[in-house]
C-alpha cells in the first residue's frame, strides 16, 4: 500500500461529526437564519396608500373622490391642424410626427361613442391631405 491509500483508509475510519461547527469564518446554516427571523407580512394595499398619501400630502378623501376615468380625447380643430399642416410642408419628419399625433388624437377608440365617427372621419380627411404634402415633399425621380 501506498501513503495515499493509507491515509485515506484513515480518514475513512475516523468518526465524523453530523453537523459542522460553524465557526468564526463560517456563517451560520441558512435554516437557522429562517427560524430565527420570521419576516413581517407585506402591507396591504390600503396601508400602502395611505403610506403614499402621506408621502405627497394628499388627504385621502380627496383621493377617493377623484374620478377614476380619464376624460376622453378632445378632437382638434380643423383650422389649427391645417396651420400645422402648412408649418410642416416640405419636412418628412414633422409630416410623420404631425400623422403620428393626429392618429393618437383623433382615433375612435379615445373618443367617447357619439364622437368616434367624427373622430373617425376627420382622420380620414387628415391623412389624406397628408399624403398630398407628402407626394410634394418627396424628391421628385
Amino acid at each position: 500500500m501506498t501513503d495515499f491509500t493509507t491515509i485515506l483508509d484513515c480518514l475513512e475510519k475516523a468518526s465524523r461529526s453530523k453537523e459542522r461547527d460553524a465557526g468564526p469564518l463560517r456563517p451560520p446554516p441558512i435554516g437557522a437564519i429562517l427560524r430565527e427571523e420570521a419576516r413581517p407580512s407585506p402591507p396591504s394595499a390600503a396601508d400602502r396608500a395611505a403610506r403614499v398619501c402621506r408621502a405627497y400630502g394628499v388627504d385621502r378623501a380627496e383621493l377617493q373622490e377623484a374620478p377614476s376615468q380619464p376624460k376622453p380625447a378632445r378632437l382638434p380643430e380643423r383650422e389649427d391642424v391645417l396651420a400645422e399642416l402648412l408649418r410642416a410642408e416640405g419636412s418628412l419628419a414633422k409630416l410623420g410626427a404631425l400623422r403620428r399625433r393626429l392618429a393618437w388624437a383623433c382615433h375612435p377608440d379615445r373618443q367617447e361613442k357619439s364622437r368616434a365617427r367624427q373622430g373617425e372621419r376627420m382622420l380620414a380627411e387628415f391623412n389624406a391631405q397628408i399624403d398630398q404634402a407628402i407626394a410634394r415633399a418627396a424628391p421628385r425621380r
